[in-house]
């Protein structure tokens, strides 16, 4: 009879609890993790920025002795003339596109190219002068260089960190970029002729638009917005073109004569020439992930 009993309570402590656990609330599983956020895929976008340029090189000289004929002393050419320009601010904006692949959970590699229409412009300028000692520099005339920056593109690859909705990043590659290169050597008419073939001025106009080939590197920050397939990035790149071009223009006289007749060459041209040129641009870009 006692064991019936202590079975008889037993199990009624048993319902008891078991009654009370049910009516308490449940508590809820934890919700899974949540997802890694993946740089894969394709992008498009477009930036605007600012910066300064550097042309450096400017050369200058009269292989046909020129001075003889016009407002120079008419016994030795001009002399040569090597130039350099100071920094000069600019402008940019365009578009670029590219292809990320997130090779592991922090790391990112990529390809991106870009286009951009650009206001860089660079000149410097100086006098005519001769290698006649008493005539350092004739009084009124003048030399100018400069280069004009009209667009600039690249193609890059990248790589960079990740951490989850952010990318820092190294890229560098190929740059390209439309250049109009002008120049002028030109002089007052003289005040006495003595012995010049010409007694009016003299100028000899050069201008040429060429697309040089160099290289870029840089840096940049990206951020994914949350729940959102734009970006926003910043970006430094230098670009930097190092080929030499060079040109010739004949010497006319002013105004509206024809060409110089030269005693050293058959044609009387001035020589110029154009050295390197340097780039720095801060950038500022939105961007939208295809993936």
């Amino acid at each position: 009879m006692k064991k019936f009993l202590v079975f008889i309570t037993v199990v009624s402590a048993f319902g008891f609890t078991a009654a009370v656990a049910a009516d308490l609330p449940t508590k809820a599983p934890p919700p899974p993790p949540a997802g890694v956020f993946s740089w894969t895929g394709l992008y498009i976008g477009a930036g605007i920025g600012g910066g300064w340029m550097r042309a450096t090189d400017y050369d200058f000289s009269d292989p046909g002795n020129a001075a003889f004929a016009s407002c120079g002393p008419c016994i030795t050419p001009y002399d040569s003339v090597s130039l350099s320009g100071s920094n000069k601010s600019g402008w940019f904006g365009g578009v670029r596109f590219g292809y990320n692949w997130q090779v592991a959970p922090t790391w990112l590699v990529g390809v991106e190219a870009d286009i951009a229409a650009a206001s860089f412009k660079q000149s410097a300028s100086t006098t005519l002068s001769t290698q006649v000692p008493l005539i350092p520099s004739i009084a009124g005339s003048s030399l100018t260089f400069s280069s004009q920056v009209q667009w600039l593109a690249s193609l890059r690859g990248r790589l960079g960190l990740v951490q989850n909705n952010w990318l820092f990043y190294g890229t560098g590659g190929v740059a390209f970029a439309s250049i109009k290169q002008e120049a002028n050597a030109q002089c007052p008419p003289p005040a006495i002729a003595g012995g010049c073939v010409f007694t009016s001025g003299t100028t000899s106009p050069f201008s040429a638009t060429e697309t040089r080939v160099g290289f870029a590197v840089g840096a940049g920050l990206e951020w994914q917005m949350p729940a959102s397939p734009w970006r926003l990035a910043a970006e430094y790149l230098y670009y930097g073109f190092d080929k030499s071009t060079s040109g010739s223009s004949l010497f006319i006289a002013l105004p509206g004569g024809g060409p110089l007749p030269c005693i050293v060459t058959p044609t009387c041209s001035a020589n110029y020439g154009f050295g390197r040129i340097d780039i720095h641009t801060f950038k500022l870009g939105l961007a939208y992930a295809l993936n």
